[in-house]
């Protein structure tokens, strides 16, 4: 039997790795648009997914980190 797996979304891979590679990093979804070289709408959904699932932590003026960053 072959079973199909769900796309790997190679944006968000990205991004993850950015955040594993600079514990610090702290970023808006802006920079994050501009970083990844993506349209801020497509950001703004991959910055919440990964909050979502408890990889990223979001500030109430808007930046994304990761929870043991602050």
């Amino acid at each position: 039997m072959i079973t199909t797996a769900e796309p790997t979304d190679l944006d968000a891979l990205r991004l993850r790795s950015e955040f594993l590679e600079m514990p610090g990093l702290a970023i808006t979804i802006r920079q994050t648009a501009r970083l990844v070289g993506i349209r801020t709408e497509r950001a703004a959904n991959m910055l919440d997914a990964l909050q979502h699932e408890g990889f990223l932590t979001r500030d109430p003026n808007g930046t994304y980190h990761r929870p043991s960053a602050h």
